[in-house]
This record gives C-alpha cells, sequence and structure tokens, in this order.
C-alpha cells in the first residue's frame, strides 16, 4: 500500500481542513489524479496520487481536520495494471 499524506505547505502551518474528499474506495487512479482538497493559511490544494492504482482506503472526511503527514488515502499499487472489465 502506498500512503498518500499531508504535505508539508509552510513553515508554521500545522494542520489542515479537508475540504472535500474526491475518491471512494475501488476507484482507479493514476498518477496526478486529484484525491483530496486540502485548505491550509487560507489556500486551497489538491493532494493528488503520486502513484496508479485503486484506492484501498479513504481516512479522512470533508470537514475533519488532519495534521501535516497524516495519512488521507492509501492507494493499492499492484492493481494498478488490472482494468474494470464491463461484465463477465
Amino acid at each position: 500500500m502506498i500512503d498518500i499524506c499531508v504535505p508539508k505547505l509552510g513553515l508554521v502551518l500545522e494542520d489542515v481542513a479537508i475540504t472535500a474528499v474526491l475518491v471512494a474506495v475501488g476507484d482507479h487512479v493514476r498518477v496526478g489524479h486529484p484525491l483530496v482538497e486540502i485548505e491550509g493559511d487560507k489556500s486551497t490544494f489538491e493532494v493528488d496520487a503520486d502513484c496508479d492504482g485503486v484506492v484501498a482506503e479513504v481516512l479522512v472526511e470533508a470537514g475533519e481536520t488532519a495534521n501535516i503527514g497524516d495519512v488521507l488515502v492509501r492507494i493499492d499499487p499492484t492493481t494498478a495494471s488490472k482494468t474494470p472489465q464491463g461484465s463477465d
């Protein structure tokens, strides 16, 4: 599993507000896909996937506060090459 964490956004900023969660468990994502919107020091940022894979776990909800370094989303990269099939 790859942990996607709250990035350090400034020298004094210690926590951020989660303004939106843009993915759900089971979603296929690629590098650069926005996962979560966070707000810190009056600016809003998107935290993007840094690997291809499937969202295995979402650990935050909109309206919560998270600290720098907290895990937001876990991605399973082992399923990156598996694409969803229409039907069997």
